[in-house]
């Protein structure tokens, strides 16, 4: 019987179509009896169809391709007309040709595009956290876990992630924690958490530590702060592993991992508006 992290390796080529049929009917098999997998599997088909699919170049026009073709074919006969006829001919070459280019252009930097995203931005760090906060807030990601102590959830996750994942376990009223998945930022497993700050609801992403060097950020300051969406983004890295703080009340999220006592390292300014 299939388990979770053998799924989840086999959903993008799964959707991709990508599988035999036998492993096909092992994933559908899985997924019709897992729901965090299922999940998964709606959100990965969701993005292909509002991203990938739309975004993927057409074929050059039916008529150019004709036209190229016949084109081509009248000069390997090595046919010789007038000179203007010369001229007309490679006046219509040029033009089609450049319009092959522009075509083969876009799609060749349109894979270009593709290929690059697979390094993460900052930008798109950010953009991807706000996204899945939203979502946990709204209850659209349901918890994994849930109604037990940050520290019970924290070997819930060294179980399952193959990178280290620390919890902060502070006793003050202003700080509650209410759940946490495992989720996906840019294709990337994490550890996604939910906590309440002086009333406010916190999102924390906890990535591998590659993932985070992928990053390519300076080491100083220590904290990235991105504002976007009206949502602050901090994102630091600390004991092998990327943590990723998203939040609406500023510096007062710095409360899920330090006592309201302690004195703080104070926050840059945001570096970018997205």
């Amino acid at each position: 019987m299939m388990d979770c992290s053998t799924a989840k390796s086999k959903l993008f080529p799964y959707v991709d179509g990508e599988l035999t049929p036998e492993a096909r009917g092992e994933i559908e098999a899985h997924v019709a009896r897992c729901g965090a997998c299922r999940r998964l599997l709606d959100l990965e088909v969701a993005f292909r169809e509002a991203y990938v699919d739309r975004l993927r170049p057409d074929p050059a026009p039916e008529p150019v391709r004709e036209r190229v073709t016949a084109l081509l074919g009248e000069l390997g006969q090595g046919r010789r007309g007038a000179r203007r006829q010369r001229r007309f001919t490679r006046s219509v070459v040029g033009g089609v040709g450049a319009a092959l280019l522009i075509v083969v252009g876009l799609g060749a930097g349109m894979a270009l595009q593709s290929h690059l995203g697979t390094r993460t931005t900052l930008a798109e760090l950010a953009d991807a956290a706000v996204e899945q906060h939203q979502k946990l807030v709204r209850d659209l990601l349901p918890p994994d876990i849930k109604d037990v102590p940050p520290k019970a959830a924290e070997e819930w996750f060294k179980k399952r992630l193959a990178f280290n994942v620390n919890l902060p376990d502070l006793k003050t009223e202003r700080l509650r924690f209410l759940g946490g998945r495992i989720s996906h930022l840019r294709e990337v497993e994490v550890a996604a958490l939910e906590y309440e700050v002086d009333g406010n609801n916190v999102s924390l992403f906890i990535i591998p530590e590659d993932a985070y060097r992928k990053l390519r950020l300076k080491d100083k300051p220590r904290f990235k702060v991105v504002s976007h969406r009206g949502y602050d983004v901090v994102i630091w890295r600390s004991q092998g592993a990327g943590y990723t703080i998203v939040s609406e009340i500023g510096d007062r999220a710095c409360l899920m991992c330090h006592a309201p006592d302690e004195k703080l390292e104070p926050l840059p300014r945001p570096s970018a508006h997205l």
